[in-house]
Formats: structure tokens, C-alpha cells, sequence
């Protein structure tokens, strides 16, 4: 498969940083919980000879491109079309104990955002789905039997969205009626002044995907099963796009850190360098945080 495609499908964040915190050893096990196209992944698996990978996402398409990609590393790479938070049953069915080390890198793919049948992007007409698996309910379904003081919340909680009020009565008004993506979209720009309407744009979109795939809580509850997993010494990273899952893992990692049960890799988050937003304007709100498992827990 071409280079070019790789990054068609997504180009992956932090990479060298990524390895470098996770600290491959040979002969160990390491996660990828949420595998998208593959590009952590792959870097990984050519670093490595004897070093096996579980990877894991809950998008048919992401577990197909990836499966296409790393079949030259097929004996020593599983790929599982699952979500995170089932993390236990999927280590469990392949008689996995523990593992080294577990990667997550949070957010939506270049390539979710790119198709328009998946509905995700405000600039992409496609109906109003914004579901990472096709067993979750889709946005436009989900919106037909909220209340209205829940989308509100989700607007003033997941996106920080100006005019939350207005908007979010909006979106209830018009509800039942709305079924694609740039009517969502025409919604917000009759909402909301000219000089704020992309960021806000960006905003709702976001908010509205977070929401529709429940993505705080199954980080909260999928952080500690991961941890749990870990080795002595096993290392924890995860790459977070939205300052609500920021907030999760700094939280988190503290609360390891002040019960003696982990080691912080660094300070504060790591971001990305000048240089890679260039190439990667994507990668501008990317936040690395890791943990190292301490030996005594």
C-alpha cells in the first residue's frame, strides 16, 4: 500500500515522542487502543522484531485499513474491532495477562472527517451519523428523544460554544427535521455572528461527536482497566484533542502519581513542535501526557 495513503487515511501525532515514552522493549506486549489508521501502529511494529500488539478501535473501517496495512506483521499483531472500554474482555479472549504498555490517541481520524457518509465534518454534505461503530446510535437518532435541556449541556460542557442557550434551543426546535450535516450546519450559521462562526462551527460539531459516541466516559472508565493491565514499569500514554479529555487524564495520572502508584513521564503535557503544525496543522491541539507504573504497585 502507498506511503501517500497512509496519510490520506491519517497522519499520527507525536510519533517519535509516542515511542519514546512508551519505551518498546523486545519481547513485550503493548496496546493500541485506539488503532485509526494505523500510523502509530506501523512506526511501532517496524522498530520492533519479537514485540507483539493488540491493536483495538471500534471503527470497521479503521480495523480493515489497518488490517490491510500490518498483514506483513500479521503473527505478531492482533487487530480487534471492539471499543476500549471492553478492554478486559479482549485481553481476556487472547489470553493476555498484562501488558507493557498501552497508547491512546483520542479524537477523530483525518479519514473520518474526510468522508462524507460518516457525517462528521461541517464542511462535507452526508447524513447526520457522527458514530464512531456502527452499533452506536447515530447523532440525528439520538437528537430525536433528548431533552432540551441536555443538548445545552452539551454544547456549554463538551464545546464551550457561544450562545449555548439559544443554540441549543435551536437544535431542540429543529430536531426531528434535522438529517444532514450542513443542515446542522445551516442551523449554527443562522445562530451565530459571521466573525465566530467556524470556531463555533468547530465547536458544535465537536461537541455533538463527543457526545454521540459517549467519549469522556469511556475514557474515564477505560484509563484505570488500562492501568490495572499494566506491568511493573509498564508505561501508559495518551494523546488527548479537547481540553475536557485533557482534564480526564491529568486527573487521572495524578491521582496515580499521589498514591504511589505511578511515576509522571513529564511535568506537563507534551505538544507538538512548531514544525510538526506545520506539516500537520491537525496536530496544533494535540496534549501528550504519560505514567510509568511503578514497580512497588
Amino acid at each position: 500500500m502507498p506511503e501517500q495513503q497512509d496519510q490520506i487515511y491519517h497522519q499520527p501525532v507525536l510519533l517519535d515522542e509516542v515511542i519514546r515514552y512508551l519505551d518498546l522493549k523486545a519481547g513485550g506486549t503493548y496496546l493500541d487502543c485506539t488503532v485509526g489508521g494505523a500510523g502509530h501502529l506501523m512506526a511501532m511494529l517496524k522498530r520492533t522484531q519479537d514485540t507483539t500488539f493488540i491493536g483495538i478501535d471500534c471503527d470497521p473501517d479503521a480495523v480493515a485499513y489497518s488490517r490491510e496495512l500490518t498483514s506483513a506483521y500479521s503473527k505478531r499483531c492482533y487487530l480487534i474491532e471492539d471499543n476500549f472500554i471492553n478492554l478486559d474482555l479482549i485481553l481476556d479472549k487472547l489470553n493476555i495477562g498484562g501488558v507493557d504498555g498501552a497508547l491512546f490517541d483520542l479524537g477523530v481520524s483525518y479519514h473520518q472527517l474526510a468522508t462524507p457518509s460518516r457525517g462528521f465534518s461541517y464542511e462535507r454534505e452526508g447524513r447526520l451519523l457522527m458514530n464512531m461503530s456502527p452499533v452506536t446510535e447515530s447523532l440525528s437518532d439520538r437528537l430525536r428523544r433528548v431533552r432540551k435541556n441536555e443538548i445545552i449541556k452539551v454544547l456549554k460542557e463538551f464545546g464551550d460554544v457561544r450562545n449555548y442557550r439559544k443554540l441549543g434551543q435551536r437544535i431542540y426546535d429543529a430536531r426531528r427535521n434535522l438529517h444532514s450535516t450542513l443542515e446542522l450546519r445551516r442551523l449554527v450559521e443562522d445562530s451565530v455572528p459571521r466573525r465566530f462562526l467556524k470556531k463555533n462551527l468547530q465547536k458544535v460539531f465537536q461537541a455533538l461527536r463527543i457526545w454521540t459516541n459517549d467519549e469522556l466516559s469511556n475514557l474515564s472508565q477505560a484509563l484505570p482497566t488500562a492501568f490495572q493491565r499494566l506491568g511493573k514499569e509498564g508505561r501508559m500514554v495518551v494523546i488527548s484533542y479537547h481540553s475536557g479529555e485533557d482534564r480526564i487524564v491529568k486527573r487521572f495520572f495524578r491521582q496515580l502519581k499521589v498514591s504511589g502508584k505511578a511515576r509522571l513521564l513529564s511535568k506537563k503535557a507534551m505538544k507538538p513542535s512548531d514544525e510538526e503544525i506545520r506539516e500537520n496543522p491537525r496536530a496544533r491541539s494535540a496534549r501528550l501526557r504519560g505514567a510509568e507504573k511503578c514497580a512497588s504497585s
